[in-house]
């Protein structure tokens, strides 16, 4: 009976040393079986995990060899509130060919958990220019993540001045609050995003950032969590940042053309501390 007891008893304590050594890890890799079996698309699954890049509802990433070529792929599904969408990339030392198709749903995933789909839409670096700079952009943003090796800088470091929260309020004082707007911009090393809340309001883009005589000029680059605006078919020119003493002022051709009916304003914002 005590011989039976002691293998049990290894058993247990290997397993509790295994939980406390897993505890607060933060990878959100999933498991996955590499035994050099191809799928059916003759492509051998390198890396399966989840990422929180363009989405905050995650995106389910794989990394995946050709066998009969040196090409990798790089497949998603994207998840948002407002829709979802399915993207592969080919490269090798350079990206080669990007797909896309997006659903956008007829209404929030909040409000209806099982929405239905009102417009799909399928898009390659060859539909159009803006096209071809969004997936760019997306392929850009895993490749960095999945395979570092061959990542490419496409933009010049910031000045770590820049670096922070900064917030501006729309119509706060108004007495009916659904005329509120929440604006956010989060500047950071890694990248620029923009955020608007409020009544029917949610729009997260990606924007790109360049400094230029002294003020960081911003512009559209890609949607995040599927959302979309109508303002940015009339322009994606997200203004220019300017420090003044302790101010910052933000002249945006976009904030003004979606909540100032285009009428220019420059918009005062808080650098949070």
């Amino acid at each position: 009976m005590k011989n039976f007891n002691i293998p049990i008893l290894i058993t247990s304590l290997f397993i509790i040393f295994q939980c406390k050594q897993n505890t607060g890890k933060l990878s959100v890799d999933k498991k996955v079986e590499v035994d050099n079996k191809q799928n059916d698309d003759g492509l051998l699954l390198v890396k399966d995990t989840t990422l929180f890049i363009n989405s905050t509802q995650g995106e389910d990433v794989k990394l995946l060899l050709a066998a009969n070529s040196n090409d990798s792929v790089i497949q998603s599904n994207m998840y948002g509130e407002m829709g979802k969408s399915s993207y592969e990339f080919v490269f090798n030392k350079f990206l080669k060919k990007a797909s896309c198709i997006t659903y956008r749903y007829e209404e929030p995933i909040s409000i209806n958990s099982n929405p239905i789909i009102s417009n799909e839409k399928k898009e390659d670096l060859a539909t159009s220019v803006e096209a071809s700079k969004r997936l760019t952009a997306i392929f850009h943003s895993y490749q960095k993540v999945l395979n570092p090796a061959f990542a490419l800088k496409t933009e010049k470091e910031l000045n770590s001045k820049w670096f922070g929260k900064y917030t501006l309020t729309l119509n706060g004082d108004d007495d009916d609050w659904r005329n509120s707007k929440e604006i956010e911009l989060n500047i950071s090393s890694k990248s620029v995003t923009y955020l608007a809340k409020g009544f029917q309001l949610y729009q997260y883009f990606n924007l790109s950032a360049e400094e230029k005589n002294g003020d960081l000029t911003l512009h559209y680059q890609n949607s995040l969590d599927n959302t979309e605006s109508w303002a940015l078919s009339k322009t994606k020119n997200f203004g220019t940042l300017t420090l003044k003493g302790e101010d910052y002022k933000w002249s945006s051709p976009y904030l003004n053309m979606y909540f100032n009916d285009s009428k220019l304003i420059n918009f005062k914002v808080v650098k949070a501390k």
